[in-house]
C-alpha cells in the first residue's frame, strides 16, 4: 500500500507508529476502530519493541498519533493473515455448550482498496487536550520494509482485537 495523502503517524523514541481509522457503520456511533502499525527504527528493532509495549502500563493508550502529517516516503506491504480454530472442546469444557461444533477464524488483510477507503473516510476527531503535544513533523517517513507490528483496536475503550506481527515484509509485494 502507498499512499499520497497524510497519514496519522508520529515518530517516537525508537519507532514510529501509523493510525488507520476504519469507517463507522451507519448504526453505530459509539464504537471507533483503527488499525496501527508499530515500526522499529531498527531493523532488528522488533523484540526491543515489544519488550516495551509489554512493560509499559498504558504504552498503546501513551503512543496514538494524534495528527495527520505529510509523508516523504509511505509504503505498506499488501498482506492477509488467517487464522482459525476449534472453540467446541473450550466452551464445552466451561458448561456453554453442549453437542454443538464452533470454529472461530478471523482473517485481517491489508490491499491497496482496503486502505484506500480507511484513509478516504477518516473521521475528523477532537480526541481531547494531550499532554504530549508538539508542533507536527514537517515531513516524515514510513516505510514497513522490515519486522513490525499491526494491531486492531476499539478506540473509545482501548479493547485489542487483533494483535499480530509481520516478520519477513520484504516477501509481500509493495
Amino acid at each position: 500500500m502507498t499512499s499520497y495523502e497524510t497519514q496519522n503517524v508520529r515518530a517516537y523514541n525508537g519507532f514510529k507508529v501509523l493510525r488507520l481509522p476504519y469507517r463507522r457503520g451507519r448504526d453505530d456511533t459509539n464504537r471507533k476502530f483503527s488499525m496501527y502499525f508499530y515500526l522499529p527504527d531498527k531493523k532488528d528493532g522488533l523484540d526491543d519493541l515489544l519488550k516495551k509495549i509489554a512493560s509499559t502500563p498504558g504504552f498503546l493508550d501513551s503512543h496514538i498519533p494524534r495528527y495527520k502529517v505529510e509523508l516523504e516516503q509511505f509504503r505498506i506491504p499488501k498482506f492477509k493473515i488467517e487464522f482459525g480454530f476449534s472453540a467446541t472442546s473450550v466452551l464445552n469444557q466451561v458448561g456453554v455448550l453442549h453437542s454443538v461444533s464452533m470454529y472461530h477464524k478471523a482473517c485481517v488483510e491489508i490491499d491497496e482498496e482496503g486502505a484506500e477507503a480507511a484513509a478516504a473516510t477518516a473521521d475528523v476527531e477532537d480526541d481531547g487536550c494531550a499532554l504530549d503535544m508538539e508542533p507536527p513533523p514537517k515531513k516524515i517517513d514510513f516505510v514497513a520494509d522490515h519486522p513490525f507490528i499491526f494491531l486492531i483496536r476499539e478506540d473509545k475503550t482501548g479493547t485489542v482485537l487483533f494483535f499480530g506481527q509481520l516478520f519477513k515484509p520484504s516477501e509481500f509485494l509493495f
